[in-house]
């Protein structure tokens, strides 16, 4: 997912060579101008985004969907304001036993649904017993894994509910057994699998609860409308727990799978946070040289691969896959054409995680287009010959097409390996890619936690998000001992074997690592940088008369992160035989 008038005639003539159309541009506005602005007069935030592909939280799987129902629906915890670790929300407080093995959390009292239904333990118990059951076809049960006996029933292996590690003690307590100590639980809770969703509704109308009319929810906002591919509305929810700390109002999403149409409306003052969708790739360079102060650049746990279909002819050869990674110029692709700052990727973990981790990730496979037609020829494509087109599946968006078209030119010139390039909207290509209708499929995976795992463990044969048919019976080994492993030297040891497996099967090519450059207005406040990419909007308010009068200044103004309470000492927390 990554980046007015251009002035610079190289980038003019490359897109002109890419074949993308002239459309009317919108004028780029200066930084008087934008510190000039002012807040609506209504307390509601308006932002751009892609249509989502589901709405149930337990379904949810994709950006904008997780981005959507983060804002409806709320955990036992709730991301921070900025990187500050995980706060409790629906929890008041936990305990953990000295093993690292047994959590109690001990929820709020009076907490309610937006119906006005009571919400107890056993909504979480149920819910996320819901996740895990196989017909309910969740591709993100796998975060719910970490908890004692969920992948036997996730898996149909055990399919007995009572085996699973999660216990109602009362109402307002729910406790939970991991299969290993898992010091990023609490950011895990922050994902949507584990929030809770409302029984009652969901046995009263089925698929259709989700539906504004029909949905009642737990978090800082409720859903009022939604219509594919025009807008979401969603409203303060006066049920919510903390609603006297939520300042907006309101949340209008306008939708578009046009990166271009996205920053038209946030130029002419139409939203105030660009929103989920990318900069367009010819805005980035002026938007820097104007020095534009509502222009950031963050940091972003995520990665841009591609999905090769590893179980079928030509990909199943390993020497073709090889061929094609080493033939693919990506820091050409990085510095001269998408110029966003990303970071060329040789594997699948982002290389930010050596301060938190002490993790380095090893060195993968460079250009090499004199490798790549050796191996080429060595799986009998000599130039190519002898191999039909390649499908490469690719999702709307101006940076895509950019990027398929630049991997085609490669191909060809480097390899005489055609690519056929197929266009589709966001929710065809995920529909595609879940059914393994592709050879080569655009594909991103940003961190569900802060951790390396969640970048390898996408690659486990039961994995939901494993497009790629990848199947290693070592591979699954290596993560489940690193999910095992507490000793951090020893498990970063492990990571390592797992990404130089990655590196030599290659199931996935890996192709950059993101920075996010995106823009929000200067009177927007509480939008900080998160390396996951994750904002409750409940943070968010406009700047007053005298905030305002320093940001015109030129001040820079930011919202410090939460301070997370103390948790009781592992000494007067109950051991987990006790419990």
């Amino acid at each position: 997912m990554g980046p007015a008038v251009v002035r610079v005639m190289g980038m003019c003539a490359l897109l002109a060579l890419l074949g993308c159309s002239p459309r009317p541009r919108t004028t780029l506005a200066d930084n008087h101008t934008v510190l000039a602005q002012t807040p609506p007069k209504d307390r509601i935030l308006r932002f751009a985004s892609t249509s989502a592909e589901l709405l149930d939280p337990a379904q949810v799987a994709d950006t904008a969907g997780h981005h959507l129902m983060m804002n409806v629906f709320e955990g036992l915890y709730v991301y921070n304001r900025g990187d500050g670790p995980a706060v409790p929300a629906m929890a008041q407080s936990r305990d953990v036993s000295a093993d690292g093995l047994t959590w109690t959390f001990h929820l709020r009292t009076n907490l309610r649904w937006s119906d006005g239904t009571p919400l107890t333990a056993e909504d979480f118990a149920w819910s996320w017993l819901r996740v895990l059951e196989p017909k309910t076809a969740s591709r993100s049960a796998q975060l719910l894994w970490f908890v004692k006996g969920a992948q036997a029933l996730n898996s149909g292996e055990d399919p007995n509910p009572q085996h699973v590690g999660i216990s109602v003690l009362d109402p307002l307590t729910l406790r939970v057994q991991l299969t290993n100590p898992t010091p990023f639980f609490e950011a895990l809770l922050c994902e949507m699998p584990y929030v809770p969703t409302p029984r009652h509704l969901v046995q009263r109308w089925g698929a259709a609860w989700v539906e504004p009319g029909h949905i009642a929810s737990n978090g800082p906002f409720v859903l009022s409308a939604y219509q594919d591919r025009k807008h979401a509305i969603l409203k303060r929810n006066p049920t919510y727990w903390d609603a006297p700390s939520v300042w907006l109002d309101g949340i209008e999403i306008l939708l578009t799978d046009s990166d271009q149409t996205a920053f038209d409306w946030y130029e002419v003052g139409r939203t105030q946070w660009h929103g989920d969708t990318a900069l367009p790739m010819d805005k980035l360079p002026a938007l820097r040289a104007s020095g534009r102060v509502d222009l950031r650049t963050d940091p972003k746990l995520c990665s841009y691969y591609f999905s090769l279909r590893v179980d079928r002819p030509p990909l199943d050869d390993p020497r073709i896959r090889q061929a094609i990674n080493l033939a693919i110029d990506k820091e050409r692709l990085a510095v001269h054409v998408l110029r966003g700052g990303q970071p060329i990727a040789s594997g699948a973990v982002p290389a930010l995680f050596s301060n938190s981790h002490g993790y380095q990730s090893p060195a993968g496979d460079g250009y090499d287009p004199e490798r790549a037609r050796q191996l080429l020829a060595e799986a009998g494509h000599p130039h190519g010959l002898g191999l039909p087109p390649i499908r490469f599946s690719f999702n709307t968006g101006e940076g895509h097409r950019v990027i398929a078209e630049f991997v085609q030119r490669n191909l060809q010139e480097n390899l005489g390996i055609r690519l056929e390039l197929i266009n589709m909207e966001w929710g065809s290509l995920l529909k595609a890619l879940q059914a393994g209708d592709f050879a080569i499929g655009r594909s991103s995976w940003c961190a569900d936690y802060p951790d390396p795992l969640t970048f390898l463990e996408v690659f486990h044969s039961q994995s939901k998000a494993n497009y790629s048919g990848y199947r290693n019976a070592t591979y699954d080994a290596r993560i489940a001992a690193i999910a095992a492993e507490v000793d951090t030297q020893k498990r970063n040891t492990l990571i390592t074997l797992a990404e130089q497996q990655l590196n030599t099967d290659l199931p996935m090519l890996p192709v950059y690592h993101y920075t996010w450059n995106y823009l929000v207005k200067p009177y927007v406040l509480g939008y900080e940088r998160h390396m996951q990419d994750a904002h409750p909007l409940k943070y968010i308010r406009f700047a007053d008369a005298q905030e305002l009068a320093q940001i015109q200044g030129g001040a820079q103004l930011h919202l410090p992160a939460l301070t997370v309470p103390s948790a009781r000492p592992a000494s007067q927390s109950p051991s987990a035989e006790s419990l």
